[in-house]
């Protein structure tokens, strides 16, 4: 059955029904009864009725009150007068020296977001949960990381309307001489209500030092808004007396015998519950390894004097932030919290740094990933130690403290590899024929030979696969699918990269893929390779890069060979460097890579599967299985076609070699590609005559 407009069913009979709309954001349902079951009748009697509601309602808004608007200066006066008196009550609060003083701050912030929801020009809080929260999301996703209104801040929205009553609000009216009239009383209301908005986002600058040290607090907070004019002057000066009910604050009463902004006082420090932290997020699945925070939660607690955890504030997050940025990007050695420069009083240590220049600042990126760390450990603190007092309120709020980083700033991006400098690389003694050990980039050898380990097969498989540095470091035996019709490298986690007996790796799900293997990595004997490595009984497909604990994977691949490999390059050809004079890495031959597919007619699908990318779109998300419906041998063809058809081959030049493995504390022990320089006073006696 056809739905009938603007009727409703009540009890089997029709009702006419629709929303009246007034100017003071108040909307209330009109319903009137059309006595007929019968649907026929009630579409002629809704139709009538319907026309009959646009008539009057166009009557209404053209009929003349007979009454003025408000004038700007009578606005401004409406305006002002409520600001004052509501940033006074929070100054008295703050500044009384009450149990409650330290929470000003908080309940401002409070108070601002039930203002956020009444100043918007719908009628909201008339609405459902439900309805509310749909409008929050869809807002959210407009401005951005703005979160949803919390549920404890939403009954100040009844308070503060209420107390916004027509009474009220029409006395304030009638102080300055203005009509109060319906639409004026709705036109104050809303003034007043942003009135308290302002006065709720002033108020948290109340303990800034700029406000403490000025003689008249309030003046200084509302600074920006110039000076009265002597129109509003005179009108204000008519309403002395009148009390805003909306401006009196009531802040909870902290615990006994506390003074923090937490719900207790834990009086361990920070640098005590840093193993316990680490070690729950861990087990939590958050993180899968914990070198690199461990590191970051020990540079706060250095930072910030170790303090207390029931004594840190908000001040914490910027001191952290400020002192961060005065580390130089290189040549500093943090140590630890027992050795070191993390040892000593941060004061201390600052009066030793260096200059900043800016080759040696901090990059924001760096900045940002730390700050997401912490955040990380502050949520899960708010749940113990962090607990605010005032429910939902963030103390600690290290997320806020991100920098935005200009999308046109570039100075950080290491430029990418050309594929005429790999090619260089590629015909260095290294996969032409070198010397044994840390000679391998010399040809001044007798017996040249070419020596396969992961200094031969890692830039090769870079350059064929386009994986990330540790993807292709820590590949183990079994990660390497040979008894396949197209032989293929699965990269997942793993134990081999991963610590404690746990497997890690995958930075991401997508980055869980299997990539055909090159048509050139098994011509040059690749998959004999993984047979002999797998004969030695190891589990690692280059064991040489997992021999310490300290450097392993792509960290010990880059001091053992990859430094002198760009050296070669270098030495032989001109490379660009960014600004701050760093020139193209490892991952720099992954950007080479995508570069490839950089050109009309590619598939996303198939670029986004061989690089390790989140796929985009419905569809390419959602809808496209097709490893599931076809199978995935073919997959893996159509993935190896991919490669071949846009990847230049540069590598055919090379002859392919019997497997010949060196001793594993020697494999991939490049050296330099330089001769040393005679001395000039070589072949003569250094012994004094």
């Amino acid at each position: 059955m056809s739905r009938i407009p603007f009727t409703i069913r009540i009890e089997g009979r029709y009702s006419f029904r629709r929303r009246i709309h007034f100017r003071n954001i108040i909307s209330k349902p009109l319903t009137l009864a059309l006595q007929t079951a019968d649907p026929c009748a009630a579409r002629e009697r809704a139709a009538i009725l319907s026309a009959r509601f646009v008539i009057v309602r166009a009557d209404v808004k053209t009929m003349p009150e007979g009454q003025r608007n408000l004038t700007g200066v009578e606005i401004e006066a409406i305006f002002r007068r409520e600001l004052e008196q509501q940033l006074g009550s929070w100054l008295s609060a703050a500044y009384e020296n009450a149990p409650w003083s330290s929470s000003v701050t908080e309940e401002a912030a409070r108070h601002g977001e039930a203002y956020r929801q009444l100043r918007l020009p719908d009628p909201r809080y008339e609405m459902d949960p439900c309805e509310i929260a749909r409008l929050d999301a869809a807002a959210n996703s407009a401005q951005g990381a703005m979160e949803l209104t919390p549920e404890w801040a939403r009954p100040l929205v009844d308070q503060i309307r209420d107390a916004l009553s027509d009474e009220y609000v029409s006395a304030a009216l009638k102080a300055i001489g203005a009509t109060p009239s319906e639409s004026n009383i709705a036109a104050a209301r809303t003034h007043m209500i942003r009135a308290g908005a302002s006065a709720s986002a002033r108020a948290q600058r109340v303990f800034d030092e700029d406000v403490l040290d000025s003689a008249d607090p309030l003046r200084t907070m509302m600074a920006d808004l110039g000076e009265l004019s002597a129109e509003v002057k005179a009108l204000l000066s008519k309403t002395e007396g009148l009390t805003a009910p909306a401006a009196n604050t009531s802040l909870p009463s902290p615990a006994p015998n506390t003074e923090c902004p937490f719900a207790i006082y834990d009086n361990r420090r920070f640098s005590e519950i840093i193993e316990d932290t680490l070690a729950t997020l861990k087990r939590k699945k958050v993180w899968k390894d914990d070198k690199q925070q461990r590191m970051i939660l020990q540079c706060f607690a250095w930072m910030t004097g170790d303090r207390e955890l029931g004594s840190c504030d908000h001040r914490d997050v910027e001191t952290y932030v400020q002192r961060l940025l005065l580390i130089p990007a290189r040549g500093f050695r943090f140590g630890t919290l027992e050795k070191g420069n993390m040892s000593r009083p941060f004061e201390e240590v600052q009066k030793e740094l260096p200059k900043l220049t800016p080759e040696l600042e901090r990059s924001l990126k760096t900045v940002n990933r730390d700050l997401s760390t912490m955040s990380t450990v502050a949520k899960h603190l708010e749940r113990s130690a962090w607990k605010p007092r005032v429910p939902g309120s963030v103390v600690l709020d290290f997320a806020a403290a991100t920098m935005t980083i200009p999308a046109e700033d570039t100075s950080d991006l290491r430029p990418a590899w050309e594929r005429e400098q790999l090619e260089c690389l590629f015909r260095s003694p290294l996969y032409c024929g070198g010397g044994p050990g840390k000679k391998r980039l010399k040809t001044d050898s007798l017996s040249p030979q070419v020596w396969h380990d992961a200094a031969y097969w890692a830039p090769l498989i870079w350059y064929y696969t386009h994986a990330c540095r540790e993807e292709i470091c820590g590949l183990e035996i079994a990660d390497v699918v040979v008894d396949h019709p197209v032989p293929h490298i699965h990269i997942r986690d793993n134990f081999t990269r991963g610590r404690d007996g746990e497997k890690s790796g995958e930075k991401r799900l997508a980055r869980r893929r299997k990539i055909p293997l090159h048509r050139q990595l098994i011509r040059l004997g690749f998959l004999d390779y993984v047979e002999a490595v797998r004969a030695e009984g190891h589990v690692a497909l280059f064991p040489e890069l997992y021999l310490f604990e300290s450097k392993r994977g792509g960290a010990q691949f880059y001091d053992r060979a990859w430094r002198f490999m760009v050296q070669w390059i270098f030495d032989r050809m001109e490379v660009r460097v960014n600004d701050k004079g760093k020139g193209p890495d490892i991952h720099s031959i992954r950007a080479l890579g995508s570069s490839f597919y950089e050109v009309d007619g590619v598939n996303e699908i198939l670029r986004a599967d061989v690089m390790g990318h989140d796929r985009t779109g419905t569809n390419a998300k959602h809808y496209s299985k097709r490893i599931q419906t076809e199978g995935l041998e073919i997959v893996l063809r159509e993935r190896l076609e991919f490669i071949h058809r846009y990847v230049p081959e540069i590598t055919t030049h090379l002859d392919p070699t019997p497997i010949r493995l060196l001793p594993i504390d020697m494999r991939s022990r490049v050296g330099s590609g330089r001769y040393r320089k005679l001395r000039s006073d070589a072949g003569k006696s250094r012994k004094p005559t």
